[in-house]
């Protein structure tokens, strides 16, 4: 179904990074927010500080729980989910909008998981963060159910989806 020209999206991306890092620094701020902390800083470009490089960030005062950590990867599904039901079985007839529609809300929810999980181990990112405060099957568990099922929805869109079909036959 991907032709060489659709590889040109790989152009787009770094309006889908800093979609991406908005939707997960953004995740971050409303449950800050919800839990009574106070933010003071939301950047959500690429930025080095004096910790080392960071996609985007956000600084709050206040106190919060394992859930403002929690939040982007809850965040994720939840986004993977909505998006996925529309890119199953709405029929997009315009080719460049289901594919952003796809890369957006489901394949960038899956890279987002799939790097901070990866980058987890001895790291000071949210994921290893809630390693330290969560039980390790609960974090661990959680990333070993929702990783496969992004990719099982991915490959389920991009198979059998009304678009898919409609652009293959």
């Amino acid at each position: 179904m991907l032709r060489k020209k659709d590889l040109l999206w790989i152009i787009a991306y770094p309006i889908y990074q800093v979609l991406g890092t908005i939707r997960h620094e953004g995740s971050h701020t409303f449950v800050a927010l919800l839990e009574g902390a106070r933010v003071t800083e939301f950047v959500f470009w690429p930025s080095f500080t004096k910790y080392g490089f960071y996609w985007g960030y956000v600084r709050i005062t206040g106190s919060t729980d394992w859930l403002f950590l929690a939040a982007p990867y809850l965040a994720d599904l939840l986004t993977f989910a909505v998006f996925f039901c529309v890119c199953m079985w709405v029929l997009i007839r315009t080719k460049w909008v289901w594919l952003n529609l796809v890369i957006v809300g489901l394949i960038s929810p899956f890279a987002n998981s799939l790097y901070n999980y990866w980058g987890s181990a001895g790291s000071n990112n949210d994921v290893g963060k809630l390693l330290e405060v969560l039980p390790i099957y609960v974090v661990n568990g959680y990333f070993l159910l929702t990783l496969p099922l992004y990719i099982l929805g991915i490959f389920f869109v991009f198979r059998f989806s009304k678009t898919a079909r409609f652009m293959n036959g």
